[in-house]
């Protein structure tokens, strides 16, 4: 999705289940989760400079980082990652007859007002905290591409009055039904993206 608005992600890399992650990342729910949210935290540090957690941003971490260089940097900076922060939200999985297929979750945390969102320039660029309002208005005039995926966070978002009032609400969400778009051709011969539920993840 390149030039596209998205939130801070990335793939889930071996070494988001390895000793150096578990040194750093702290959880204290489902073991099956730990990667997925140590992957969630380590993007998130990397591509928006912000740690979720105690400690300070990490000095000379930036996107496309490997993973281990993360969780080494924060080892010797003293950072550790709160995996108990994220409240799992949803499941997106790329449609059938793509070139490449994403497993996706998406989490809410809830993040000091005070901080700043920083990047690299080179992988990842503007960064922003925005309204949900603001970025459909984007999107809507063609200023941003903003994807199904992200929209529909976003419009998830926007129904609640503070981020407090959104992660409340994350945090009793049970299991999340998976999201896999369905391509059709419209009638007009273009194509149109779909969603359709599956299983749960």
């Amino acid at each position: 999705m390149g030039n596209a608005r998205v939130f801070p992600g990335g793939a889930v890399d071996a070494a988001d289940a390895g000793p150096s992650a578990r040194s750093v990342v702290r959880w204290t729910g489902d073991p099956e989760e730990f990667d997925w949210r140590a992957a969630a935290l380590r993007e998130v540090a990397e591509e928006a400079g912000i740690v979720i957690g105690t400690g300070q941003p990490l000095e000379g971490v930036g996107a496309g980082a490997p993973a281990e260089a993360v969780y080494a940097s924060a080892a010797t900076s003293g950072v550790t990652f709160d995996a108990d922060r994220l409240a799992y939200v949803g499941n997106w999985l790329t449609p059938l007859g793509m070139s490449r297929r994403f497993d996706t979750r998406f989490y809410f945390a809830v993040v000091d007002r005070d901080a700043e969102p920083s990047t690299d320039d080179r992988e990842v660029f503007d960064a922003v905290w925005v309204r949900p309002q603001e970025a459909f208005a984007k999107g809507d005039s063609g200023e941003w591409a903003v994807e199904l995926p992200t929209r529909t966070m976003l419009w998830l978002v926007d129904g609640f009055g503070s981020p407090d009032e959104a992660f409340a609400y994350a945090a009793t969400v049970g299991s999340v039904d998976r999201i896999e778009p369905r391509i059709v051709l419209g009638d007009d011969g273009a194509r149109v993206l779909l969603p359709s539920r599956g299983a749960r993840r």
